[in-house]
This record gives C-alpha cells, structure tokens and sequence, in this order.
C-alpha cells in the first residue's frame, strides 16, 4: 500500500509540474497582443472595453502600490526590518506588473491603429 501511495504522488506531482509549465509557457507575451486575424478584428471592435478592463486593473495595481507602500512605512517606523524588505521586494514585484500594464495598453493601441 505505501509503495502505491508513494508512486501516485510521485505521477501526481510530475503531472503537476508539466501542467504547470505548460501554463507558464502558454502565458508568456509573444509581441502580438491582437493577433492577426479574427482574434484581430474581434479585439479592435471592442477596444474601448479593453482599454476599461486595462484601466481598471492598473488603478487596483496603483491602489495595490499604495497600501504596500504605507505598510511599507509602519514596518520601517517600528523597526521590523525584515518586514520592510519582503514589503519592498512585493513593492518590485507590483511596479513591475504595472508596467507591463502599461506596455500592454501601448501595444494594444498600436496594433488597432495601425490594423
């Protein structure tokens, strides 16, 4: 019975693993955020939604960054260093997911345009 148990977590956490990294690899920006055909058109037809959605989602990073940064303060202020650097390095991470928002909407609106 153990021997069994042993080898269906071994095949579970493979199979975890490759469909993890298929997930990674499927969601990793390509240049092309519109495609070329109907994914194309579809997108640039409804592009003032889009650009909300974008919009929307960079004002939580943005309300996201405020908080962190604040939080960011009270931990310096009372002295719990190891606080404030896991706030600065979540502090890295979010103004990093905000610019790739940015450059997404950038891209976004060029590829309409020029379509």
């Amino acid at each position: 019975m153990r021997r069994k148990s042993i080898i269906l977590a071994t095949v579970g956490i493979g199979a975890a693993a490759l469909i993890g990294t298929a997930g990674y690899a499927s969601a990793q920006d390509n240049g092309q955020p519109a495609g070329t055909g109907a994914s194309h058109e579809f997108i640039c037809a409804h592009l003032s939604e889009v650009q909300k959605l974008q919009a929307d989602h960079l004002t939580l990073v943005g309300d996201r960054l405020a908080l962190l940064n604040e939080a960011k303060t009270a931990a310096e202020q009372s002295g719990n260093t190891k606080a404030a650097d896991r706030i600065t390095n979540r502090i890295a991470r979010v103004t990093d997911r905000q610019t790739k928002i940015t450059d997404r909407q950038q891209k976004l609106a060029q590829a309409c345009s020029a379509g």
